[in-house]
């Protein structure tokens, strides 16, 4: 009798065991699943202020070109390849075509300091 006694306890107690185990592995599911959506919050936060710091170096770029120096001077005072500067020149054209008041500019013939500039600078392909 004792026997049976202790068989019936140790089926309980595995049981138990069972149960416990099962929520303690779907505690470490919920845990992954919001660890994941966590990791992805992230990821977008991140990959929205990357857009927002490239189309801010990009800016930067065409206001260098404004200024009327060459590409291959911003390249190299950025230290960036010249093909990086044409590309970010070509992302700021359209803006301009569109009528974007900001980021057009009319020429003038005077800079900032009210030097004469040579309108017929060339640039640099």
């Amino acid at each position: 009798m004792e026997r049976a006694a202790d068989f019936r306890r140790r089926q309980e107690q595995l049981e138990e065991l069972a149960v416990e185990y099962f929520v303690a592995a779907d505690a470490v599911d919920g845990i992954n699943e919001d660890a994941e959506a966590r990791i992805q919050k992230i990821r977008d936060e991140q990959a929205a202020a990357i857009a927002e710091a490239e189309a801010e170096a990009q800016a930067i770029i065409g206001r260098m070109l404004d200024t009327k120096v060459t590409r291959d001077e911003v390249a190299e005072r950025l230290g960036i390849p010249v093909r990086e500067v044409k590309r970010s020149k070509a992302k700021a054209e359209p803006d301009a075509e569109s009528g974007d008041a900001e980021t057009a500019t009319t020429p003038t013939d005077a800079d900032e300091s009210g030097e004469q500039v040579d309108a017929h600078e060339s640039y640099a392909a």
